[in-house]
């Protein structure tokens, strides 16, 4: 997925999830000196399995062990696109995940939600020049 000489990655991410459904995300991540910004889109329906939301421990795990990111210096968010609709819980969200890393995989998700003015400051911090 990311190369040595990589910093940025936007790309469609398969995964198997619950029960190895195939599934997948929308992924985006952001790597500078050693530290990476992991941003993992729900694509609801292009997506024929299991949720980010529902599989986030397990696929942040993935991605930094594919990667040989350090998972210590990774952070993970989750990002739900708005759905045109009037219902509120269809607006587009932001949550940062924070993991224990257990020397093997990350447990234990813990969420917080941020808007989008935090994340473009995340992605600024992690600009090449």
């Amino acid at each position: 997925m990311m190369t040595n000489s990589s910093k940025y990655c936007d790309i469609i991410y398969e995964f198997k999830g619950i029960w190895d459904i195939p599934s997948k995300c929308g992924l985006k991540i952001y790597f500078k000196n050693k530290e990476s910004l992991i941003i993992a889109t729900e694509l609801y329906e292009e997506n024929p399995g299991t949720s980010v939301t529902d599989w986030c421990a397990q696929l942040a795990t993935e991605i930094c062990l594919k990667n040989n990111f350090d998972p210590l210096k990774s952070q993970f968010v989750v990002h739900t696109p708005e759905i045109e609709t009037k219902l509120t819980f269809n607006k587009e969200t932001f949550y940062l995940v924070k993991f224990n890393w257990n020397e093997k995989n990350f447990e234990n998700p813990d969420w917080k939600q941020i808007n989008k003015d935090e994340i473009d400051k995340k992605i600024a911090n992690l600009k090449i020049n």
